[in-house]
């Protein structure tokens, strides 16, 4: 149930990232936007980093405070989980914003649009832009993460799932630990 919520979590928000309309009619003429690429020179598509290639459990397990154990997710992600399926688990991965994509203030929408309730924290000194948003989803109690950090035309996200009673305050820091990582390592 929880790794169905963090996919469901992780596709509302890329779902978001996708959405818009830069006004340019398609290669079909339909109007719809076609393909973008969206790095500094027209060309390619950046690349998108890979988490569990970057990152090791034990840098994970050192900003979680517990022991976790990594794998690449079906959408290149890379989740961590630990063995309680209560305890804290997510996933760490990329997209890139495309030019008809609406942006990165349409991404975070996406992300806080998947909760019931949520708080926005702004993060300094990640990127070039980093929030997290804390709150509940699909009228469950605990505490969920919904987060991100922008670079350039790419935005590493963070999804994160418990089901043990962690507050606000814990699950931040630890979100800001991780956003930290994936900055670093992206």
């Amino acid at each position: 149930m929880r790794r169905a919520l963090i996919t469901g979590l992780t596709l509302v928000a890329a779902l978001a990232a996708g959405c818009g309309d830069d006004g340019e009619s398609d290669a079909k003429g339909d109007g719809g936007t076609g393909p973008t690429t969206s790095s500094s020179d027209g060309g390619e598509p950046a690349a998108l980093p890979k988490y569990c290639e970057l990152l090791t459990a034990e840098q994970i397990t050192e900003a979680v405070g517990a022991s976790v154990t990594l794998e690449t997710d079906p959408f290149g992600g890379c989740a961590f989980s630990q063995e309680d399926p209560r305890a804290l688990s997510g996933t760490l991965g990329a997209t890139e914003l495309g030019e008809g994509a609406g942006g990165y203030e349409t991404y975070q929408s996406g992300s806080k649009g998947a909760m019931d309730t949520s708080t926005r924290h702004d993060v300094s000194g990640l990127g070039d832009a980093a929030y997290v948003d804390i709150g509940t989803v699909a009228g469950g109690e605990s505490l969920h993460v919904a987060g991100g950090v922008l670079s350039g035309t790419v935005i590493s996200t963070l999804n994160l799932a418990q089901a043990t009673s962690m507050g606000e305050d814990e699950l931040l820091a630890i979100s800001e630990k991780l956003l930290k990582l994936m900055a670093d390592a992206g």
